[in-house]
C-alpha cells in the first residue's frame, strides 16, 4: 500500500540519490519521479504527478532520454539493498525468472513470452535476485536484475540448444546474476550469502561454478552419481533417514484443487558426487549435499505427496541443519510475490509509453516500488505493533477518512486506526472475506480494494474543489 508523499520522498531519495546520470538535475527528476509512483502506486505517469505539467514534463523527459540507461537507474537502488545486507549475519538472495508482456503498440519492438511464434502479446524477459534477512525473514531489497527481449525471428531455438555453447544460453543468467551480485557485494560479503533457486537453475555449469559459494537449488534431473552405476534419486532413496517433521499445506485451487492438510515429511540427507553430463565430460564431478524430504502415507484422494529434492552448499549432519534449508528453500516464494507486487500492485505491465526503451526505464522504477509494497505488506502483517501503530504511516489523512466513511457509514474519528485495521479495510472493500482465518488477502483483492479507494478519493477531492470554487 502508499505510504504519505513525505515518507516516499525520503523512500526515493535514500534508493537514488546517489545514481550516476550523467547530469544531477536527471537524479534529481528520478527521485521526484520514483516518489510520486511510490505515492500513488499503480496509476501511470501521467497520473502520479498529480496534474503537475511541470513534474509530468520533466518525469517523461527523463524516460525518453536515451543517455539514462535503464541500468544507471538500477544500480542506484541496488547499491542500497547491499548496504542494507551488511547488518545480517546470513542472507538469502532468492531469485526467479518471469515475463512483462504488452500488446500496445510498443509490443512489436519487444520479444517472444510464449510457444506461439504469433502471439498477440509481446514483452520482455526479467531475472531479478532479491535479497532477505534469513534471521528476521524480512525483505531488504532488489540486488540484481537482468531484462532482455526474445528475438522473434529465432523463435523456437530451444530444440537447439544442446548444439549452442552454454554462455549463449538463456540458462547461464543463474550464472551471471551471481556474478554481478558477487561484484557488487565483494568477497567478504558474499561469504554470507546464500543463492536459493528452483529447479530451472539446476544448470551443471552453474552448480559447478556455486561450488565455490553457497547455494540451495531445487533439483530437477535425476543425474548420474560419480563412481556409482546409480542415479541421484535412486541414491537418496536408500539413505538413512535423519528425522521427520510435520507442515501445514494451505487449500489451493479451489473446492476442485488441493484441500488444506497437516503433512508429515520423512527427511533423507547424503553427499554425492555428480558426474558430469555426457554433453561434456571434461567439466568434472561436483560434490554436492542432498536433501530428500518426502511426505509419509498417501495423501487424502486427489492430492499430491510433497516430495523435494535439494542440492545445497550448506551443511546437513543433522536433522535441524536439514530443516534449516528447507526453511530457506521455502522463502524463495517472497521472489514470486515480489512478481506478484510488481504486476498487480505496481501494475507495471499496465504502462504505455511509446518505444521499448521508455518502457523499460520505467520498469525498472516500478521494480523497486514493488519491493516497497512487499516490505509495507510485511510491516503490516508480521509487525506485532501493527495493531496499535497508526494508520497514518501508511495513509494520509483524506485517504484513511475516505477508507472509514466508506467502510462504516459514520463520521470518522478524532484519532486514526491502527495499520492492521487499514489492511482489513482495503482489503474488504476489494471484496476479502477471511473465509481460511489466515488474516492474509491476496495481492489482487488488495489492489481492487485500493484503487476503489483511490477512485473514492479522487472523487471526494473533485467535489472539495467544485464546493471551494
Amino acid at each position: 500500500m502508499m505510504q504519505a508523499t513525505g515518507d516516499t520522498t525520503r523512500w526515493a531519495q535514500g534508493l537514488f540519490a546517489h545514481c550516476e546520470l550523467g547530469d544531477k538535475r536527471r537524479t534529481r527528476r528520478l527521485v521526484k519521479l520514483a516518489g510520486s509512483l511510490a505515492a500513488h502506486t499503480g496509476r501511470s505517469v501521467l497520473r502520479a504527478c498529480a496534474g503537475d505539467e511541470a513534474a509530468s514534463e520533466g518525469a517523461y523527459r527523463l524516460i525518453r532520454n536515451d543517455s539514462v540507461t535503464p541500468d544507471a537507474i538500477a544500480e542506484g537502488g541496488f547499491r542500497a539493498s547491499v548496504e542494507c545486507a551488511r547488518e545480517c549475519e546470513t542472507v538469502l538472495a532468492v531469485e526467479d525468472t518471469t515475463t512483462l508482456s504488452y500488446k500496445h503498440a510498443v509490443a512489436e519492438q519487444l520479444g517472444n513470452t510464449s510457444s506461439v511464434a504469433q502471439a498477440k502479446r509481446r514483452g520482455m524477459m526479467v531475472h531479478s535476485v532479491l535479497l532477505l534477512d534469513a534471521k528476521s525473514e524480512r525483505t531488504l531489497g532488489l540486488a540484481e536484475q537482468q531484462r532482455w527481449c526474445r528475438d522473434v525471428a529465432s523463435h523456437g531455438k530451444k530444440h537447439r540448444r544442446t548444439q549452442r555453447a552454454y554462455a549463449d544460453k538463456e540458462s547461464a543468467k543463474w550464472e551471471q546474476a551471481s556474478r554481478r551480485l558477487e561484484q557488487r557485494m565483494g568477497e567478504e560479503l558474499m561469504s554470507r550469502v546464500i543463492s536459493v533457486c528452483d529447479r530451472e537453475a539446476d544448470v551443471y555449469e552453474y552448480l559447478r561454478y556455486k561450488s565455490a559459494q553457497r547455494y540451495v537449488v531445487r533439483a530437477s534431473w535425476d543425474r548420474r552419481v560419480h563412481g556409482e552405476s546409480a542415479r541421484l534419486f535412486e541414491e537418496l532413496d536408500r539413505a538413512p533417514v535423519r528425522g521427520e517433521y510435520e507442515v501445514n499445506v494451505t487449500q489451493r485451487g479451489g473446492r476442485a484443487g488441493r484441500k488444506a492438510r497437516r503433512a508429515r515429511l520423512e527427511v533423507r540427507t547424503a553427499r554425492v558426487s555428480l558426474r558430469a553430463p555426457k554433453r561434456d565430460e571434461s567439466l568434472g564431478p561436483v560434490r554436492v549435499n542432498v536433501l530428500y524430504a518426502r511426505e509419509v502415507g498417501t495423501p487424502a484422494a486427489g492430492g499430491q505427496a510433497i516430495e523435494w529434492m535439494l542440492l545445497t552448499s550448506e551443511a546437513l549432519e543433522t536433522l535441524e541443519q536439514a530443516l534449516q534449508v528447507v526453511r530457506y528453500y521455502a522463502l524463495r516464494w517472497r521472489i514470486e510475490e515480489f512478481h506478484k507486487a510488481w504486476k498487480t500492485g505496481a501494475r507495471v505491465e499496465h504502462q504505455r509509453m511509446q518505444s521499448a526503451a521508455n518502457l523499460e526505464r520505467t520498469a525498472v522504477i516500478l521494480a523497486f516500488v514493488a519491493v516497497r509494497l512487499l516490505q509495507l505488506r510485511e510491516t503490516l502483517l508480521e509487525d506485532e505493533g501493527a495493531g496499535k501503530r497508526p494508520c497514518t504511516q501508511v495513509l494520509s489523512e483524506v485517504e484513511w477518512k475516505v477508507l472509514w466513511v466508506s467502510r462504516s457509514r459514520r463520521r470518522p474519528p478524532n484519532q486514526a486506526p491502527s495499520l492492521k485495521w487499514a489492511y482489513e479495510a482495503i482489503a474488504k472493500l476489494g471484496g476479502w472475506i477471511d473465509t481460511k482465518r489466515t488474516g492474509r488477502a491476496s495481492w489482487e483483492t488488495v489492489w481492487d480494494g485500493w484503487f476503489r479507494l483511490q477512485d473514492r478519493v479522487d472523487g471526494y477531492l473533485a467535489a472539495q474543489s467544485i464546493t471551494s470554487s
